[in-house]
Protein backbone atom coordinates (compact mmCIF):
# COMPACT_ATOMS: atom_id res chain seq x y z
CA UNK A 1 0.00 0.00 0.00
CA UNK A 2 2.54 2.15 0.90
CA UNK A 3 6.34 1.72 -0.61
CA UNK A 4 9.27 2.77 0.94
CA UNK A 5 10.47 5.33 -1.19
CA UNK A 6 7.28 6.63 -1.25
CA UNK A 7 6.85 7.27 2.36
CA UNK A 8 9.56 9.07 2.78
CA UNK A 9 9.54 11.44 -0.37
CA UNK A 10 6.96 13.78 1.23
CA UNK A 11 4.99 13.56 4.20
CA UNK A 12 1.16 12.33 3.72
CA UNK A 13 -1.03 15.63 3.93
CA UNK A 14 -3.49 15.22 6.74
CA UNK A 15 -6.58 16.09 8.18
CA UNK A 16 -8.64 15.64 11.59
CA UNK A 17 -12.11 15.10 11.85
CA UNK A 18 -12.29 16.64 15.88
CA UNK A 19 -9.65 16.79 17.97
CA UNK A 20 -10.18 20.37 18.35
CA UNK A 21 -9.23 22.88 21.61
CA UNK A 22 -9.56 21.26 25.06
CA UNK A 23 -9.41 18.02 23.01
CA UNK A 24 -6.67 15.66 25.09
CA UNK A 25 -6.43 12.99 22.28
CA UNK A 26 -6.52 15.50 19.91
CA UNK A 27 -2.86 16.65 20.77
CA UNK A 28 -1.57 13.26 21.20
CA UNK A 29 -2.65 12.59 17.07
CA UNK A 30 -0.37 16.19 16.18
CA UNK A 31 2.27 15.28 18.97
CA UNK A 32 2.84 11.80 16.99
CA UNK A 33 2.77 13.18 13.24
CA UNK A 34 5.35 15.71 14.38
CA UNK A 35 7.79 13.31 16.39
CA UNK A 36 8.29 10.70 12.71
CA UNK A 37 7.14 13.40 10.21
CA UNK A 38 5.46 10.99 7.98
CA UNK A 39 1.66 13.31 8.12
CA UNK A 40 1.73 16.82 7.63
CA UNK A 41 -1.59 18.68 8.97
CA UNK A 42 -3.26 20.64 6.23
CA UNK A 43 -6.81 20.40 7.34
CA UNK A 44 -9.84 19.63 9.58
CA UNK A 45 -12.86 19.81 10.81
CA UNK A 46 -12.19 20.11 14.65
CA UNK A 47 -15.37 21.64 16.26
CA UNK A 48 -19.56 21.32 15.42
CA UNK A 49 -18.81 25.15 15.89
CA UNK A 50 -17.72 26.18 12.54
CA UNK A 51 -15.98 29.53 14.57
CA UNK A 52 -14.27 27.69 16.92
CA UNK A 53 -13.01 25.21 14.31
CA UNK A 54 -11.33 27.93 11.86
CA UNK A 55 -10.25 29.85 15.07
CA UNK A 56 -8.29 26.58 16.21
CA UNK A 57 -7.13 25.81 12.79
CA UNK A 58 -5.64 29.24 12.03
CA UNK A 59 -3.91 28.99 15.63
CA UNK A 60 -2.15 25.86 14.55
CA UNK A 61 -0.90 27.18 11.38
CA UNK A 62 -3.51 26.37 8.92
CA UNK A 63 -5.42 28.08 6.52
CA UNK A 64 -8.93 29.65 7.26
CA UNK A 65 -10.60 28.13 3.65
CA UNK A 66 -9.27 24.66 4.65
CA UNK A 67 -10.74 24.67 8.12
CA UNK A 68 -14.52 23.01 7.74
CA UNK A 69 -17.86 23.32 9.42
CA UNK A 70 -18.01 19.53 9.20
CA UNK A 71 -16.46 16.85 7.99
CA UNK A 72 -18.64 15.84 4.91
CA UNK A 73 -17.97 19.43 3.27
CA UNK A 74 -14.23 18.75 4.13
CA UNK A 75 -13.99 15.70 2.31
CA UNK A 76 -16.18 17.01 -0.45
CA UNK A 77 -14.36 20.02 -0.87
CA UNK A 78 -10.66 18.56 -0.63
CA UNK A 79 -11.36 15.76 -3.14
CA UNK A 80 -11.39 18.72 -5.46
CA UNK A 81 -7.95 20.18 -4.95
CA UNK A 82 -5.10 18.87 -7.03
CA UNK A 83 -3.08 18.95 -3.23
CA UNK A 84 -6.37 17.30 -1.19
CA UNK A 85 -6.19 15.62 1.57
CA UNK A 86 -4.64 11.70 1.48
CA UNK A 87 -5.52 10.64 5.06
CA UNK A 88 -7.81 11.57 7.89
CA UNK A 89 -7.63 10.96 11.81
CA UNK A 90 -10.88 10.30 13.81
CA UNK A 91 -10.91 11.78 17.20
CA UNK A 92 -14.56 12.44 17.53
CA UNK A 93 -16.98 10.76 20.18
CA UNK A 94 -17.72 6.84 20.04
CA UNK A 95 -20.59 6.66 18.31
CA UNK A 96 -19.64 8.61 15.61
CA UNK A 97 -16.54 6.09 14.45
CA UNK A 98 -18.11 4.38 12.12
CA UNK A 99 -19.91 6.37 10.17
CA UNK A 100 -16.90 8.94 9.81
CA UNK A 101 -14.50 5.78 9.40
CA UNK A 102 -17.24 4.66 6.19
CA UNK A 103 -17.54 8.01 4.97
CA UNK A 104 -13.95 8.73 4.51
CA UNK A 105 -12.74 5.37 3.09
CA UNK A 106 -15.42 6.14 0.70
CA UNK A 107 -13.85 9.81 0.12
CA UNK A 108 -10.52 7.41 -0.95
CA UNK A 109 -8.95 8.34 2.15
CA UNK A 110 -6.65 6.52 4.16
CA UNK A 111 -7.78 6.01 8.12
CA UNK A 112 -6.83 6.44 11.73
CA UNK A 113 -9.42 5.80 14.03
CA UNK A 114 -9.70 6.49 17.60
CA UNK A 115 -10.52 3.38 19.63
CA UNK A 116 -13.39 1.90 19.10
CA UNK A 117 -13.77 1.90 14.99
CA UNK A 118 -17.38 0.24 15.70
CA UNK A 119 -19.92 -1.37 18.16
CA UNK A 120 -20.50 -4.02 15.96
CA UNK A 121 -18.68 -6.73 14.10
CA UNK A 122 -20.66 -6.03 11.33
CA UNK A 123 -19.96 -2.64 10.84
CA UNK A 124 -16.08 -3.74 11.57
CA UNK A 125 -16.43 -6.25 9.17
CA UNK A 126 -18.14 -3.65 6.23
CA UNK A 127 -15.15 -1.03 7.22
CA UNK A 128 -12.42 -4.01 6.64
CA UNK A 129 -14.37 -4.94 2.98
CA UNK A 130 -14.38 -1.25 1.77
CA UNK A 131 -10.67 -0.59 2.71
CA UNK A 132 -9.77 -3.18 0.83
CA UNK A 133 -11.89 -2.31 -2.29
CA UNK A 134 -10.73 1.03 -1.96
CA UNK A 135 -6.88 0.45 -1.64
CA UNK A 136 -7.01 2.08 1.45
CA UNK A 137 -5.60 1.28 4.98
CA UNK A 138 -8.14 1.65 8.05
CA UNK A 139 -6.17 1.66 11.42
CA UNK A 140 -7.20 1.92 15.22
CA UNK A 141 -5.42 4.18 18.08
CA UNK A 142 -3.45 2.94 20.63
CA UNK A 143 -1.65 5.95 21.30
CA UNK A 144 0.03 4.96 25.07
CA UNK A 145 2.40 2.77 23.05
CA UNK A 146 4.09 5.76 21.41
CA UNK A 147 4.14 7.87 24.34
CA UNK A 148 8.48 8.64 24.98
CA UNK A 149 7.70 7.11 28.77
CA UNK A 150 6.22 3.85 28.08
CA UNK A 151 9.14 3.38 25.42
CA UNK A 152 11.73 4.26 27.50
CA UNK A 153 10.30 1.47 29.92
CA UNK A 154 10.03 -1.02 27.56
CA UNK A 155 13.90 -0.26 26.27
CA UNK A 156 14.38 -0.78 30.37
CA UNK A 157 13.30 -3.79 30.90
CA UNK A 158 14.35 -5.12 27.18
CA UNK A 159 18.02 -4.51 28.62
CA UNK A 160 17.34 -5.83 31.98
CA UNK A 161 17.81 -2.72 34.14
CA UNK A 162 14.71 -3.47 36.39
CA UNK A 163 15.78 -7.21 36.36
CA UNK A 164 12.71 -9.99 36.63
CA UNK A 165 9.16 -8.08 36.00
CA UNK A 166 6.36 -9.50 37.98
CA UNK A 167 4.19 -7.00 38.41
CA UNK A 168 3.08 -4.17 37.06
CA UNK A 169 0.47 -1.43 37.77
CA UNK A 170 -0.77 1.61 35.90
CA UNK A 171 -3.05 3.73 36.33
CA UNK A 172 -4.44 7.25 34.06
CA UNK A 173 -6.08 9.26 35.85
CA UNK A 174 -7.33 12.51 35.07
CA UNK A 175 -10.50 15.45 35.53
CA UNK A 176 -11.90 14.65 32.46
CA UNK A 177 -15.84 14.53 32.26
CA UNK A 178 -15.57 15.03 36.23
CA UNK A 179 -17.97 17.69 36.03
CA UNK A 180 -20.77 15.47 34.70
CA UNK A 181 -20.25 13.27 37.64
CA UNK A 182 -20.63 15.46 40.14
CA UNK A 183 -23.67 16.93 39.19
CA UNK A 184 -24.95 13.32 39.54
CA UNK A 185 -23.44 12.80 42.55
CA UNK A 186 -22.25 15.80 44.62
CA UNK A 187 -20.06 13.26 47.44
CA UNK A 188 -17.44 12.48 44.36
CA UNK A 189 -15.84 16.16 44.84
CA UNK A 190 -14.09 15.75 47.05
CA UNK A 191 -11.97 13.66 44.81
CA UNK A 192 -11.09 16.40 42.84
CA UNK A 193 -8.18 18.66 43.66
CA UNK A 194 -9.26 22.11 43.79
CA UNK A 195 -6.06 23.40 42.75
CA UNK A 196 -5.91 20.75 39.33
CA UNK A 197 -7.88 18.36 38.25
CA UNK A 198 -5.04 16.41 36.84
CA UNK A 199 -3.51 13.71 39.35
CA UNK A 200 0.08 12.27 39.62
CA UNK A 201 0.29 8.88 37.67
CA UNK A 202 2.00 6.59 39.18
CA UNK A 203 3.44 2.79 37.93
CA UNK A 204 5.65 0.33 40.23
CA UNK A 205 7.58 -3.02 38.81
CA UNK A 206 8.79 -5.16 41.90
CA UNK A 207 11.94 -7.70 41.60
CA UNK A 208 13.80 -5.21 42.27
CA UNK A 209 10.60 -2.72 43.59
CA UNK A 210 10.69 0.36 41.48
CA UNK A 211 8.07 2.90 42.27
CA UNK A 212 7.52 6.23 40.07
CA UNK A 213 5.36 9.11 39.99
CA UNK A 214 5.05 11.41 37.23
CA UNK A 215 3.12 14.88 37.44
Amino acid sequence: MFNEERRFEQPLRWAMVGGGRGSQIGYSHRNAALRDGLFQLVAGAFDLNAERCREFGINLGLDADRCYANYKEMFEKEAQRPDGIQAVSIATPNSTHYEICKAALEANLHVVCEKPITFTTEEAEELKKLSAERNRVIGVMYGYSGFPMVQQAREMVKRGDLGEIRVVNMQFAHGFHNEEYEKNDPGLKWRVSQKSQVQPTCWAISVPMLSTCVK
